[in-house]
């Protein structure tokens, strides 16, 4: 479910609009910030670096959706890095309390903010689940089911838009591994690969 940032909630917060490019950092993990960031166009990757500067990737930001605003709304250092990951993008800021007087203000709109971010504390607790608990085919599965599930095509066969390293990063696992796992659920008939493109 998408947050609409219209032109009413823009002009009533002051809302700036601003374009970022391929590999630039919008946020770093540790930053605290006094502005909510909604992606309006593009995508973003939010990350996390091991000690060994393994880089785990938590998830990706697709238009129509704020990030790190947990921890803006609590004023707690973000989490993790969000990284530019398209050829561009446009963010929109909007000062914390600027917001959340506009929420306050309009009921419905609070309601869809906090939907928003109930959607992806469960996400998140998934997540978690799926690295403690799963066995890495289990784990690369239900990412891709999760991908197809964010996209709207459940029912159909779809082309999962991530690369192998990219599958890595989200699992927890060494990229090897995730080739190797691929492979064999091509081979059970649980996927298939088109051009070294992943289908399910």
């Amino acid at each position: 479910m998408k947050f609409l940032v219209d032109d009413d909630l823009m002009n009533k917060t002051k809302a700036e609009s601003k374009r970022y490019y391929k590999g630039d950092i919008i946020l770093h993990e540790g930053d605290r910030s006094q502005c909510f960031f909604y992606l309006k166009r593009g995508e973003l990757s939010v990350f996390n670096l091991t000690e060994k500067g393994k880089e785990l990737l938590q998830h990706k930001v697709k238009e129509g959706h704020f990030f790190a605003e947990p921890a803006i709304l609590l004023c707690e250092p973000v989490p993790g890095n969000v990284e530019v990951c398209s050829d561009k993008v446009e963010i929109i800021k909007i000062e914390r309390e600027r917001l959340i007087a506009y929420l306050k203000e309009y009921p419905e709109k609070l309601f869809d903010f906090t939907i928003s971010i109930a959607r992806k504390s469960i996400k998140k607790s998934h997540l978690l689940k799926q690295i403690v608990l799963f066995n890495p085919e289990d784990r690369i599965y239900q990412h891709l089911r999760d991908f197809k599930s964010e996209n709207g095509c459940i029912d159909e066969k779809t082309m999962i838009n991530y690369t192998r390293k990219e599958i890595a990063h989200m699992t927890g696992l060494r990229i090897e591994t995730v080739i190797r796992t691929i492979k064999k659920m091509e081979k059970d008939g649980k996927l298939e690969i088109v051009n070294g493109k992943i289908f399910i």
